[in-house]
């Protein structure tokens, strides 16, 4: 059982860390729906990982059918929240490729016009 705790914990704590280093890096600057969507996916992966280690250490010390049910069900809410932790990177890497595209094209745009008043003084 502690071996099985340890593969557990070992798989999820470090990609739990890194969520929540995302999450509380970019709060600082936006707080959009996508960042919205990537925290409740990181705030339920928590919870449900506490929770789903809670149930398989009492399930452990009881042996209860209905623990296992639990147990089970907890693997899928944990499972949702990173679907939807992705759902929010995945909106937020597309608006972070957008707002680099019209930068790059609006500097396009002002050097093209530095050209063109160049070319106009030179005249």
């Amino acid at each position: 059982m502690h071996l099985e705790i340890g593969k557990f914990l070992m798989a999820t704590i470090p990609l739990l860390t890194l969520q929540w280093i995302g999450v509380m890096a970019l709060r600082k600057t936006e707080r959009t729906g996508a960042w919205w969507c990537m925290l409740a996916g990181t705030v339920s992966y928590t919870l449900s990982m506490a929770f789903h280690l809670t149930i398989y250490i009492w399930q452990g010390l009881w042996g209860h059918e209905m623990l296992m049910m639990v147990y089970h069900t907890t693997s899928y809410v944990r499972s949702g929240s990173a679907l939807l932790f992705m759902i929010g990177f995945a909106i937020h890497a597309v608006r972070l490729s957008r707002m680099r595209g019209r930068i790059e094209e609006l500097e396009m745009m002002n050097l093209a016009q530095a050209t063109e008043l160049e070319r106009l003084r030179n005249r």
